[in-house]
């Protein structure tokens, strides 16, 4: 049997999260390892624990709940994350970081439930997934044609046609569509969860690349090709990555 899900309950009201807490501890498949009043100190405690899974206020003081997943993800801790806030008017910057639900208060169980339930079962398919190759891999954008990401306060909607490749840079991915760059402080894995996986595929452990962008391929050494993309740029598909490549083609 799976091991359950290491969860963090992290809100300034002591009413909200005495509910919430209660109505996890009837599911076995939930372990709460830990419950904050301040985004801060589950900040801290995160980086000991690696919780799977937050169900989050956003507005606190101090750190509110998007500077969480922000500094988390700095530090390479990517949890699934359900937003629980009284404020309506973060829901597209919460689903443009990956959210996976945004609960407005006052909720119902049944609505709780339904949130939870979508958390658990993205968190079981991500772990048997593993090392299966991106376009088998499941995504959370699913039959999404849009990408929504948060930048600076705005959310920047990137059609997912429109992006050619991604490129990890340190923190940030790059991301080019239409001829521009957008830097956001995310992960390559993160992101690639997020994408169309019947049109992405990782051409290298820092590229991928839409295939519908790709003009051409030249043989080069070892193995190794380069793409030519439609506007020119021109990538290395690595020989390691070549497996993934190839339905895309054959398709």
């Amino acid at each position: 049997m799976a091991s359950a899900i290491s969860t963090f309950v992290v809100d300034d009201e002591p009413l909200a999260r005495k509910r919430v807490m209660r109505l996890l501890r009837a599911d076995s498949e939930i372990n709460v390892m830990g419950t904050f009043n301040s985004a801060a100190e589950a900040a801290t405690h995160a980086r000991e624990l690696a919780p799977q899974l937050l169900l989050l206020d956003i507005r606190m003081p101090e750190l509110d709940g998007f500077e969480l997943v922000e500094s988390l993800a700095g530090q390479g801790i990517h949890p699934y994350v359900i937003f629980v806030t009284a404020y309506a008017d973060r829901s597209m910057e919460a689903f443009a970081v990956g959210a996976v639900d945004y609960l407005l208060k006052p909720f119902d169980d049944e609505r709780f439930a339904r949130a939870v339930a979508r958390a658990k079962s993205l968190i079981a398919s991500g772990r048997q997934a593993g090392s299966a190759p991106a376009a088998q891999r499941p995504s959370l954008a699913g039959a999404r044609t849009r990408l929504l990401l948060a930048e600076r306060g705005k959310v920047v909607v990137l059609a997912m046609r429109d992006i050619e490749f991604v490129q990890a840079a340190a923190k940030y991915v790059k991301i080019f569509a239409a001829g521009r760059c957008y830097s956001f402080r995310q992960s390559l894995g993160q992101l690639e969860d997020r994408l169309d996986p019947a049109c992405f595929v990782r051409v290298h452990r820092s590229t991928l690349v839409n295939v519908e962008h790709i003009a051409e391929m030249h043989p080069l050494f070892h193995g190794d090709y380069e793409l030519i993309l439609r506007r020119g740029t021109r990538l290395t598909l690595s020989r390691r990555y070549r497996e993934r490549l190839a339905p895309f083609l054959l398709g």
